[in-house]
């Protein structure tokens, strides 16, 4: 998919609106990634892609809750892997909390009232297709807007996408930070190598 100038106006648009964005939403990661150093590096996102954001694009994903995150990850790794591989019972995950502080992020929460942008909000949120929400991801990014906010398609509940390479320094941080690092060094210590 690619986008029309229609669509590239309308988008741009939107980005001329952007707002500052502020509070806590969550990171779930499998234990192997716990480490708080590279939670909000968006390494991730930048060798498989995702919603929004291509393969080659950092960026960090986080959500509004707990359930949220988890169901988010879950129905992640059954988009790359297949249903069999994951269930939330069985699969070990560290929940981290994150501050966030945007300047500029773009909410794809409601449904647009302009017809070019609401096609682009319904292929954007298409469960079973990424293509259309990184090509708009991908014009957002361009445009240097921080973070797209939208709602889950897995569960009710809201994540939030931010581009790394938009984002100063300070915009994400881990909640207790310290503290974490402490417990997660204990944790390690007793897990089986």
């Amino acid at each position: 998919m690619s986008l029309d100038k229609k669509a590239e106006e309308a988008l741009s648009r939107l980005a001329d609106r952007a707002k500052a964005l502020s509070g806590t939403y969550f990171r779930s990661v499998e234990y192997r990634d716990m480490d708080p150093t590279s939670v909000l590096s968006g390494r991730g996102t930048e060798l498989y892609g995702g919603r929004f954001a291509s393969i080659g694009t950092r960026a960090v994903y986080v959500s509004d809750s707990d359930r949220t995150a988890s169901e988010e990850v879950t129905a992640r790794k059954e988009r790359l892997g297949g249903k069999a591989q994951i269930s939330l019972e069985k699969y070990p995950r560290i929940v981290f909390a994150v501050n966030v502080q945007l300047e500029r992020h773009i909410s794809f929460l409601k449904k647009p009232r302009d017809r070019i942008l609401e096609a682009l909000w319904k292929s954007s949120l298409d469960e079973d297709n990424l293509g259309a929400s990184q090509v708009v991801g991908a014009f957002f990014h361009r445009l240097g807007i921080q973070g797209i906010l939208f709602p889950s398609v897995v569960i009710q509940g809201t994540n939030l996408i931010a581009f790394v390479a938009n984002c100063a320094g300070g915009s994400l941080q881990i909640v207790n930070l310290d503290e974490l690092t402490r417990k997660i060094k204990e944790i390690t210590r007793v897990l089986p190598k």
